[in-house]
C-alpha cells in the first residue's frame, strides 16, 4: 500500500494534550485533543482510534531543535510512542515539527477561530505536521 492510500494518524504528543488529526490520499483534517496527564488512558484511547479507524501508519511530530538536534521534549515524545507502538505494532515516521503549532494558529487566525478556541491548537498542530509528512 502506498502512502497516498494508507489512513495515516497525525499525532502532536504533549504531557498535558495529545492532538490527533487523520490523513488519507493527501487530504488532512483535524480529529480531536486528549487528555495526555494520564498517560496509561491516554494509549488506551489512542489504541482505540487506531484500530477503530484501521489506521496504517502514525505520523508523529518530534520537537528538534533549530538545527534538528533532540530536546528533552523529543525524548519524552519517543518514550510514548514506544509505549504506543508495542501495542498497536503499527509503524511509526516521526517528522520535525519545529514551528508546527505557530503554523497551525495562524491557519486557526485565518479562519476566525476566537482566541478561547486557539488555545487548545494541538488537533491542528497534528494536522500540520501531516501535511509537512505529505510534502
Amino acid at each position: 500500500m502506498t502512502a497516498e492510500k494508507e489512513t495515516l494518524l497525525g499525532i502532536d504528543y504533549g504531557s498535558a494534550n495529545i492532538g490527533l488529526a487523520f490523513g488519507k490520499e493527501g487530504v488532512v483534517a483535524p480529529l480531536k485533543v486528549v487528555d495526555g496527564k494520564n498517560a496509561e488512558s491516554a494509549l488506551d484511547e489512542l489504541t482505540r482510534i487506531i484500530l477503530e479507524n484501521e489506521v496504517d501508519r502514525l505520523i508523529v511530530g518530534l520537537p528538534l531543535t533549530v538545527d534538528g538536534k533532540e530536546t528533552p521534549q523529543s525524548l519524552e515524545v519517543r518514550k510514548f510512542v514506544k509505549l504506543l507502538k508495542i501495542r498497536v505494532k503499527k509503524p511509526v515516521v516521526f517528522v520535525n515539527e519545529y514551528e508546527s503549532t505557530k503554523d497551525s494558529v495562524q491557519h486557526m487566525l485565518r479562519m476566525g477561530y476566537s482566541k478561547k478556541s486557539r488555545r487548545v491548537a494541538d488537533d491542528f498542530s497534528a494536522a500540520v505536521i501531516l501535511k509537512q509528512y505529505y510534502g
